[in-house]
């Protein structure tokens, strides 16, 4: 679908009219004062316009679709384009302390029905990610039809349209905002970054009256929705980079003409459950260098890049060069149509890259295990029959390294005012010095959100505060109640309401079987067995250095709460 969305330059001119614009420039004008306060000007404008950079954080709108915003309470009426882009200019001042440095929305569309850039196709943070939990989602998520709890901003475009409370939208917003959509649905935006098919207002499920009179098109069916997309299927990979995946500590390779065959494997935990969280148990629990698996499917059919194609993986002995190992997310009779046919489309992927036929075969086959239950088994053995999908949009980020999203490290500024969200007391000085002050906030946030309190914020620390604000956000009080039960049960894949029941104990148990080799008694019990199992566990997955007593108290609950929030349990 041609669009005309119009860059961030359209607009940079007017923010650095802004005090923040005037601050900016000053501060540039100090680092390089040979330009004077011209070329200040110019290289503030160039670096408001420049493109936004990934967070590293979650980043998974096809999981979703769009939010419709509208700019806050009062009037606005332009009388020009020019109006517009001042306006667009004081949403970048007011967000620039708030939103780390940037305008929140992805896009912004005018009453003229002209477009704008805000982040673009990069995460945005403007949907509420302090919307109240709900018995069935976190603290920032908001329940999605088939997808069940998403992240408000990990799984959603912002768009805003650029009225206030006391006005209507015109007819050439509305047919923008269908334009926008259809294209953000469309070929044109590629598969880890397509909207969903969801039109939500930002009121829903947050406390706000936003978008105000632009709530009943804020729906799917209304005049801004264009329907359906008309791109044929196709399996799409989601790259390391936009699943928040931490960096490899080492990688080996592997040419892809020496791959023999291809491994079906399963998670054997709630399909709920994330790549990252799998990740983080086999470099934390298991001490590997990576997550173990070469890609994962969930039960929607997409798939994730673990290792990737040329990276020798670890997820079955004396087979780990010559098979591509791929997981699917869930346990024994969860694989959906939509999950075999991405493994189907992996597979003859993986044939066509090699250039030659490759060995379909299953974990049990090669190993001695029961994975991937009777199932996904049965399934490989008579051939894999499914959808013949093919996979679109690329192969992924490239083999596994350091360099992804995430390890870009944060401004000074960047890192107080992260120090600061944490919750630190008093508030440090957003002054750009990395004092004594500075770095005693941040080995204070390293220890909370659980990384080596070495005042140094690099890939780990970026990573860990990104699992952080994407997680729990429980706080370490050492009480197991309501708030720390629905986030375990939400973790060990049962229903969250808040009591620890013996459905949930059974469940629990199960978890640390799987997850920890407790080799537990399924009866139900939180004996000294059962708790000896859970420090165990949160001994290896975070370092907590509980004494293996089999006493359930303050210390063992703030240690699971830790976990529970980096995705760690």
């Amino acid at each position: 679908m041609a669009i005309d969305i119009k860059p961030r330059w359209a607009w940079a001119g007017h923010a650095v009219r802004t005090v923040r614009g005037q601050d900016l420039i000053a501060r540039l004008e100090r680092e390089n004062p040979s330009g004077g306060i011209p070329g200040a000007i110019v290289r503030a404008e160039a670096q408001i316009a420049a493109p936004s950079a990934s967070t590293g954080r979650v980043w998974t709108p096809y999981r979703g679709g769009v939010f419709i915003h509208h700019a806050g309470p009062r009037s606005f009426t332009p009388q020009s384009d020019d109006d517009c882009l001042q306006h667009i200019g004081d949403i970048w001042h007011d967000h620039y302390p708030k939103f780390g440095g940037d305008i929140a929305y992805n896009f912004i569309v005018c009453q003229h029905g002209n477009i704008f850039t805000g982040r673009g196709y990069q995460r945005g943070e403007a949907n509420g990610g302090d919307a109240p939990a709900t018995p069935n989602t976190r603290q920032g998520e908001v329940w999605v039809p088939g997808e069940g709890a998403v992240g408000r901003n990990a799984g959603f475009y912002s768009v805003l349209g650029l009225i206030r409370e006391q006005n209507s939208p015109t007819l050439a917003m509305l047919d923008a905002m269908k334009r926008l959509i259809g294209h953000l649905r469309g070929p044109d935006v590629s598969p880890a970054r397509k909207a969903g098919p969801h039109i939500f207002p930002h009121r829903h499920g947050d406390n706000t009256v936003c978008p105000g009179n632009l709530t009943p098109y804020a729906q799917n069916g209304s005049r801004i929705d264009p329907g359906g997309s008309p791109a044929a299927p196709t399996v799409s990979i989601v790259p390391r980079a936009q699943w928040g995946a931490r960096p490899p500590r080492t990688v080996t390779r592997v040419e892809l003409a020496d791959r023999t065959g291809f491994a079906v494997h399963y998670s054997a935990g709630p399909h709920t459950q994330s790549v990252r969280a799998i990740q983080n148990y086999h470099m934390d629990g298991r001490d590997w260098p990576d997550i173990g698996y070469n890609f994962l499917v969930d039960r929607a059919g997409r798939v994730y890049e673990g290792r990737g194609w040329t990276s020798v993986g670890a997820h079955a002995t004396g087979y780990n060069t010559s098979h591509i190992g791929v997981c699917f997310i869930g346990s024994d009779g969860d694989a959906t149509p939509h999950a075999k046919a991405a493994i189907r489309a992996l597979y003859y992927r993986a044939r066509h890259l090699s250039g030659k036929a490759l060995i379909a075969t299953y974990h049990g086959a090669i190993g001695s295990t029961a994975c991937p239950g009777a199932d996904l088994r049965t399934w490989v053995i008579g051939g894999m029959a499914a959808a013949d999908i093919p996979i679109g949009g690329g192969d992924g980020g490239g083999p596994a390294t350091g360099l992804t999203g995430e390890t870009s490290v944060r401004s000074i500024t960047a890192q107080q005012r992260a120090v600061n969200f944490l919750g630190h007391q008093p508030p440090l000085e957003l002054d750009g010095s990395f004092g004594p002050l500075t770095e005693s906030g941040v080995k204070w946030a390293q220890r909370k959100i659980g990384v080596d309190p070495d005042g140094m914020w690099g890939p780990a620390t970026e990573a860990a505060y990104g699992r952080w604000t994407d997680g729990e956000r429980l706080e370490l009080d050492g009480n197991f109640g309501p708030a720390t039960i629905a986030a375990t049960q939400r973790a060990i894949g049962v229903t969250p309401d808040g009591s620890f029941g013996p459905e949930s104990k059974r469940a629990f148990q199960r978890h640390l079987n799987t997850w920890a080799s407790a080799g537990l008694v399924i009866d139900g019990s939180t004996g000294p067995a059962t708790v000896k199992a859970l420090q165990r566990h949160l001994n290896a997955m975070i370092r907590a250095g509980l004494d293996l007593d089999g006493s359930w108290g303050p210390g063992t609950t703030r240690a699971l709460q830790s976990a529970l929030n980096q995705e760690k349990f």
